[in-house]
């Protein structure tokens, strides 16, 4: 990239949004490597550089198809940067010289506590969706109605001044957890996948998923799921992953003969993936490291396991779907070798990355080692050197990438305060034990109910952040470890991108592939089935995180593997021919008395299996023998 390209040629306002990104790339950089700044310094820099870049790249007026900002956005930017502005001038009375909720506020911090509010909720119906907006409305409502309110839901009167106060001047609301998390740990991630992926690392991953997988039957989806699950593996978005990996994959499904629903289904589960795959998972998983406590490192080895298991899941189903309809495979244009020897060696940011992360270090020091390396490391060979204009373009798409996260965990903050005023969370806790009587089961099945249904509503960090206040707590009051609680639901706050009526990542996918959404996000459900049952194999089978002893792992790790192709032969009702419903029908028995976590029924379901793929095999050369061995294989 040219300096004409970066900067001469783009307008005022694109210019001022690029040296906007640049300052937040520079900020985090720096605090991470010589320590954060106070916690409310620290977010308000974040959250205040944010709010200017949204308004500024998601503009009021349109110009042509491109939205550049007006007025409107001018005064939202003016008040992001008083209201802000106004947290420094008096920061040492609001975080020592007074206590929240107790010493009287001023009329004019009622008015910045509204314009924050406003602000950001303004923030959130452009980069995320109204449907957020919405319901953090509800939540800021809910205090002044919770005493008119019956049952679980009345509360004791908390007046609209607390509530604005609780969001503004406290650690409570706008400036909470999530927004912590955002403004230490998650940037530093998202600026590592815009520098790598600028300096060759999507030509990497397509060309390495290309040579792992292209060759073989129906080889462009089985590349759209590695690439993808690499991809996934440094991005943690679903819908990031859709439209870079998708652009590429779906046009080769299609071309290779899978319908396009079916095509834009394999893509959005794949990408949705990368919020579970390690190293870098959704936004949420930071969250949840700030929640808990848990190092994230820690999070990470626990979350690899159910994520190999829902991308082979995936891979199955693709293979069996390829042999159904005789796809072939594509050849590679370069080899191995030659892809790697153009851009192996960007690799090693990852790896270095991956080693201060696992070697104990804090998620921000090894997320800003991981950039240092990776614009160091690009330099060693011309097809990924990077000239200053291109590392500020890469800083400027690593910014872009982080608006949702920054406005949807400040709002979530606010849905988290309503919580916090009127100790819902304590009551729902309570009823929710009620409910199920205190049985884990019914308490699973309807902690994945309640989770689901908030990730239909809500993108995947406010529906998950909901859950520590409500639905966590009471499945840990039911004897779930910590980590096994947030990670069920953190599952089910996932998949809500691929599930209608809200599959943003399915849509976007169905898009590309010029298919149905709605089609495409069922046939997703379908096959990401797995990502249903895996939270409940690991919240009986701890081995399934790998704790435990090594035997007891490797054992439940097989049986995993052997339920989950057997769940993928059930859905495709395939497996080296057509299956007749009877035998649908044994194959769905034999995939439950794999995956329900008791030894003597994974061993019936193992001999089972193996009885059934004996007779598929003998039925398949007996069909071989009468049709001159010409039978597709």
């Amino acid at each position: 990239m040219t300096w004409r390209e970066f900067w001469s040629d783009r307008p005022a306002y694109q210019r001022i949004a690029a040296v906007i990104s640049a300052v937040l790339a520079v900020f985090h950089i720096h605090t991470a490597l010589f320590g954060a700044l106070d916690p409310l310094m620290q977010r308000s820099i974040h959250l205040g550089l944010c709010l200017i870049l949204v308004f500024l790249v998601h503009g009021s007026r349109t110009s042509g198809r491109t939205r550049i900002p007006g007025k409107v956005d001018l005064l939202l930017m003016s008040a992001a940067v008083l209201v802000l502005a106004y947290v420094f001038i008096r920061y040492d009375w609001i975080t020592l010289g007074r206590f929240a909720l107790v010493t009287p506020t001023e009329w004019y911090e009622d008015i910045l506590g509204i314009l924050i509010i406003i602000v950001v909720l303004e923030a959130g119906r452009r980069v995320v969706n109204p449907a957020l907006v919405y319901v953090a409305i509800g939540f800021l409502l809910y205090p002044l109605a919770a005493p008119y309110l019956p049952g679980m839901l009345h509360a004791i009167p908390v007046g609209w001044q607390a509530v604005v106060e609780f969001n503004y001047l406290t650690y409570g609301g706008i400036f909470g957890i999530p927004l912590g998390a955002s403004a230490t740990d998650i940037a530093l991630f998202v600026f590592f996948g815009a520098i790598l992926m600028k300096s060759g690392g999507s030509a990497l991953i397509s060309n390495i998923a290309m040579n792992l997988a292209g060759r073989y039957v129906g080889g462009p989806a089985k590349v759209a799921v590695v690439a993808s699950a690499l991809m996934g593996m440094i991005s943690g978005s679903a819908t990031a992953n859709v439209a870079t990996v998708g652009t590429m994959t779906i046009p080769m499904m299609r071309k290779a003969g899978y319908h396009p629903n079916f095509a834009g289904a394999v893509e959005a589960m794949a990408s949705c993936g990368g919020q579970i795959m390690p190293p870098v998972l959704g936004a949420a998983a930071f969250v949840m490291s700030a929640f808990t406590g848990i190092p994230y490192g820690t999070i990470c080895f626990y979350a690899a396991f159910p994520a190999i298991l829902y991308f082979f899941s995936l891979f199955c189903t693709v293979d069996l779907e390829a042999r159904r309809l005789r796809l072939r495979g594509l050849l590679p244009e370069s080899t191995a070798m030659q892809v790697l020897s153009q851009y192996g060696h960007m690799i090693l940011p990852i790896f270095i990355l991956l080693y201060f992360l696992f070697a104990g270090y804090t998620p921000r020091l090894a997320g800003a080692l991981g950039i240092i390396s990776a614009l160091v490391i690009s330099q060693c060979r011309q097809h990924t050197r990077m000239n200053i204009p291109t590392i500020l373009s890469a800083f400027e798409s690593g910014a872009k990438g982080m608006l949702i996260v920054c406005v949807s965990t400040a709002i979530a903050g606010m849905l988290v305060a309503s919580l916090d005023l009127t100790g819902l969370s304590q009551r729902f806790g309570s009823a929710f034990m009620s409910l199920t009587g205190g049985n884990v089961l019914l308490g699973l099945i309807l902690g994945m109910i309640i989770a689901f249904l908030l990730g239909l509503g809500l993108p995947t960090t406010p529906a998950y952040i909901i859950q520590v206040t409500t639905v966590i707590p009471a499945l840990i009051k039911l004897g779930l470890p910590v980590h096994v609680a947030h990670l069920f639901a953190f599952y089910y706050a996932c998949l809500a991108l691929i599930t209608p009526p809200d599959a943003g990542a399915a849509y976007v996918a169905a898009s590309i592939a010029g298919g149905d959404g709605w089609r495409t996000g069922w046939l997703a459900t379908r096959m990401a089935l797995v990502a249903f049952i895996v939270p409940f194999m690991f919240a009986y089978d701890q081995s399934l995180l790998w704790i435990g002893g090594v035997w007891q792992i490797l054992l439940s790790s097989a049986i995993a593997f052997l339920g989950v192709w057997a769940l993928a032969v059930t859905c495709e009702g395939y497996f080296l021919r057509e299956l007749r419903l009877l035998e649908r029908i044994a194959m769905a028995v034999v995939t439950i008395l794999l995956l329900i976590p008791l030894r003597y029924l994974n061993l019936v379901g193992a001999v089972a299996l193996g009885l059934f793929m004996a007779s598929q095999i003998l039925a398949r050369r007996r069909v071989q023998a009468a049709a001159g061995g010409n039978e597709f294989a």
